[in-house]
C-alpha cells in the first residue's frame, strides 16, 4: 500500500518518523516539540535495536530530521530539498564539534531518486565527516516500516490516506517511450482510418459501455474522440509490428493487471475519468517522460479495446 503521506501535517509526520525510529532503534528516542531544532527532530543514544539491522547495528548518538512535503510528486532531485540538505549540513557541522552527533538519519516522504539521493548522503557525509549518514524516501517508509506495521497504520490512521492500488507503472513507461519514438515511422491515412474507428465506436455500442462504467459523455467527447481517437491506429501499427512484439506482451500484461486492479478498487473511484487521471499522475510521478500525453492514449485505446472496463 503506498500511503499518501502528503497529506499528513508536519507535526504529524514528525510523530510519525519518531514512532518509527522508537522500532528501530528502541524506546528511548527522545523527540521534540514544534520550533527551532537546531538540526534535530529526534534523538536516541545507545546501540539500535535493528538498524541497519540486527545483526550490525549502529551504535552512538543518533540524530533524527523528518522533512515533510505537501507536494505529492516531489523528489529528492529537487531543488528546493538540495537547499535543505545544505543547510542541514550546517547544523549537523554544529553538532559534531560539540560531540552529539554520530548517526544521522532523514525522513522524507519525498521520491528517492537512487542517483541524486545517493549523491545528497555522499555530500552529507564528505562535509561533515560522518560514517552513518542515511535519506530515507516515501518508497522506504511505506515498504519497510508502515506496511508490515499494522499498529502505526492504526495509530495515525494511514488507512484513510492511501493510494487506491498500486500497478507496473514502469511497463507503461516503456511503452509509451518506444511509441514515441516510433511515431515518425508510422504512416497512416488520418482521415479514412478515423472515419473506419469512429464507426467501430458506434459498431460496439460505446454510449452503452460509458454507461456502465460511468465515464461521462463530456470526456468521452472531449478526451477520448477530440484527442485519442487520431492515435489509436497508430497504437494498432505499433503493436502489430513484429519488431515490438516484446512490448506488446508488456500491453497486454499491464491491461490484464489492470483490469483486474480497477475491478477490484472501483468503488474507491466516481467516475472512471477519475481511475484514468489517478494512473496518469501514477505513471509520470516525478518523472521527465517524453510523450506524456500517450499515457492517456494508451488508457483510453485499452478501454476502446475493452481490455479495461466493463464491456
Amino acid at each position: 500500500m503506498d500511503y499518501r503521506l502528503e497529506l499528513l501535517d508536519e507535526g504529524t509526520f514528525e510523530k510519525l518518523v519518531n514512532r518509527i525510529c522508537q522500532g528501530l532503534f528502541g524506546m528511548g528516542v527522545i523527540s521534540f516539540a514544534p520550533g527551532k531544532d537546531g538540526g534535530k527532530d529526534g534523538k536516541f543514544i545507545g546501540r539500535a535495536n535493528k538498524y541497519p539491522s540486527e545483526k550490525d547495528s549502529w551504535n552512538g548518538k543518533f540524530i533524527v530530521q523528518a522533512k515533510h512535503t505537501a507536494n505529492p510528486i516531489a523528489s529528492c532531485s529537487d531543488s528546493d530539498f538540495k537547499k535543505t540538505i545544505d543547510e542541514e549540513i550546517k547544523k549537523v557541522k554544529t553538532l559534531k564539534n560539540i560531540g552529539e552527533i554520530d548517526c544521522y538519519l532523514v525522513f522524507t516522504n519525498r521520491k528517492y531518486t537512487g542517483i541524486e539521493g545517493d549523491r545528497l548522503v555522499k555530500k552529507i557525509q564528505d562535509e561533515t565527516g560522518l560514517e552513518n549518514v542515511v535519506i530515507i524516501g516515501k518508497e522506504s517508509l511505506n515498504d519497510l516500516y508502515i506496511n508490515p506495521n499494522r499498529n502505526i497504520i492504526r495509530e495515525f490512521q494511514l488507512d484513510l490516506n492511501h493510494i487506491p492500488f498500486d500497478f507496473s507503472e514502469e511497463e507503461i513507461k516503456d511503452i509509451i517511450l518506444e511509441f514515441h519514438n516510433e511515431l515518425p515511422k508510422i504512416k497512416t491515412i488520418l482521415e479514412a482510418e478515423v472515419d473506419r474507428i469512429r464507426f467501430d465506436f458506434d459498431r460496439v455500442k460505446i454510449e452503452e459501455k460509458n454507461k456502465k462504467n460511468q465515464l461521462s459523455r463530456e470526456y468521452y467527447e472531449n478526451e477520448i474522440l477530440s484527442h485519442s481517437l487520431q492515435d489509436f491506429e497508430k497504437i494498432e501499427s505499433f503493436l502489430s509490428d513484429t519488431r515490438n512484439e516484446e512490448f506488446k506482451e508488456q500491453y497486454f500484461d499491464i491491461a490484464a493487471e489492470l483490469r483486474n486492479l480497477i475491478q477490484l478498487k472501483r468503488t474507491n473511484f466516481a467516475s472512471f475519468e477519475e481511475i484514468f487521471i489517478f494512473i496518469f499522475k501514477k505513471v509520470s510521478d516525478g518523472n521527465k517522460l517524453n510523450g506524456k500525453r500517450h499515457i492517456f492514449t494508451l488508457l483510453h485505446y485499452m478501454y476502446y479495446e475493452c481490455l479495461i472496463g466493463v464491456k
